[in-house]
């Protein structure tokens, strides 16, 4: 079980102090790595973006089948399943999702093939919201590094949202970069958490020890969502 190196106490001084900010309105394409990550990092910003009528777009980079080690096509499907329910809540529809397949916990080595699905799904008018790459996951970075390669190519705006960096890092490493917080209404953040709860594989399991125990989840709750402009 992952124990956060930093509370929320002494997290939030800095999420605070991070300069309000509105998206460009440009298309928004969210990398999730895994079925959740959209939620966790950036459920506010996709709610939000959709009810003011942005294209909203999310490209599901694995289907989470290894979170517990080896969960093979059972739980891909059930986590598939999943993030079609938790998107719905988001104000997405079905085909607003793009299942890509990579292999769960091993994107860093098909990165290549990662960046050729995604430029064709990208363009000067896209903005991009993708994991940190210094997000505290092989997935999360792989995707921020191949984020970085295809905006760049496209001449597309990049946003970083973040997850493991809360639980993983500390303030100090986020110290003087140039956060950017959204803030969401209470009905964006009621969408957010209606979306999080249908992920019960991550959020319940046999063992005890599921991916994501309730102290893990404070950062999903806050008022704000926080993104680091690339």
């Amino acid at each position: 079980m992952i124990v956060p190196l930093s509370l929320e106490e002494e997290w939030s001084p800095m999420w605070q102090a991070a300069t309000s900010w509105q998206p460009s309105g440009k298309n928004v394409l969210v990398i999730s790595p895994h079925p959740d990550d959209e939620t966790l990092g950036a459920g506010g910003l996709i709610s939000t973006q959709v009810s003011e009528g942005v294209p909203v777009q999310v490209v599901a980079v694995t289907d989470g089948e290894n979170a517990y080690g080896r969960g093979g096509p059972t739980l891909a499907a059930n986590r598939r399943m999943e993030q079609s329910a938790a998107v719905k809540q988001l104000g997405l529809k079905p085909g607003d999702v793009i299942r890509l397949g990579l292999t769960d916990s091993a994107v860093s080595s098909e990165e290549s093939t990662l960046t050729e699905r995604l430029l064709p799904l990208v363009s000067r008018e896209t903005h991009i919201f993708a994991p940190w790459i210094g997000d505290f996951h092989p997935d999360h970075e792989a995707c921020g590094r191949v984020a970085q390669t295809v905006a760049q190519r496209a001449g597309a705006s990049l946003t970083f949202y973040f997850f493991w960096t809360w639980h993983r890092g500390t303030p100090q490493l986020l110290k003087n970069l140039p956060l950017r917080s959204l803030s969401l209404s209470a009905d964006h953040r009621r969408s957010k958490l209606s979306a999080l709860s249908l992920y019960r594989s991550q959020l319940e399991h046999p063992s005890g020890e599921p991916i994501l125990p309730d102290e893990l989840l404070w950062p999903a709750r806050r008022s704000a969502e926080i993104f680091l402009p690339s």
